[in-house]
């Protein structure tokens, strides 16, 4: 049986999914140009294409809207040899699917099994948009105002945050997280406007008000 080139990736997922994280980051250089891979879990309503573990984004570091996004497992990514040859500028060879397998085996000497304590700034902007994907009403509202506990549902049970919700409050506002995130049918508001964001005590305070 082939040895999977990738095999921290499930490794990587489960640590993720114990954290409540839907999006993960680490750096990656290929061909002397750094990038970041921004692992993704399918979450909710969303499901994995069949055998399947995580959607990879590769960002470029020099322009963070330059990605490269498929599925994948411990053995490939779901995309065309064409498709990779072009974003990493591989220059075009007979024997590609070697090249390929070469590929997915250095990036799995990079791939971590746990993830970090907290992310740079520069990892936490690429992460962000990805994040700020599960945002219906708008990917930019980055400043929180409010915290707002959430209803029921149709049968009576209360409805919890998102995961999305929950780990962008983490990176954004890691103490107040720090004190709702036992709490998971509190959601945190978040604006477009700077000028509407509130401290932590403001927050709180509006909150205690509010119940």
């Amino acid at each position: 049986m082939m040895t999977a080139p990738m095999p921290n990736l499930r490794a990587l997922r489960n640590a993720m999914t114990q954290r409540g994280w839907v999006v993960a980051c680490f750096p990656f250089t290929f061909k002397s140009r750094e990038y970041f891979v921004l692992p993704r879990r399918y979450i909710e309503q969303q499901s994995p294409p069949k055998g399947m573990l995580l959607e990879l984004t590769f960002a470029d570091r020099d322009n963070l809207a330059r990605t490269l996004s498929a599925p994948a497992n411990s053995y490939r990514i779901d995309i065309t040899a064409q498709e990779i040859r072009e974003y990493f500028g591989i220059e075009w060879a007979p024997n590609l699917s070697e090249l390929l397998m070469e590929f997915y085996a250095y990036l799995g000497t990079v791939i971590p099994t746990a993830l970090p304590e907290s992310l740079t700034d520069e990892e936490r902007a690429a992460v962000l948009p990805l994040l700020s994907g599960g945002d219906s009403r708008d990917p930019d509202r980055l400043y929180c105002f409010a915290l707002r506990r959430n209803g029921n549902k149709s049968n009576g049970e209360p409805i919890a945050r998102s995961e999305f919700n929950a780990q962008k409050a983490e990176l954004l506002r890691p103490s107040l997280f720090e004190r709702l995130k036992d709490d998971p049918f509190v959601s945190f508001c978040f604006s477009l406007e700077a000028s509407d964001e509130r401290s932590d005590a403001e927050i709180l305070r509006s909150f205690a008000a509010a119940r």
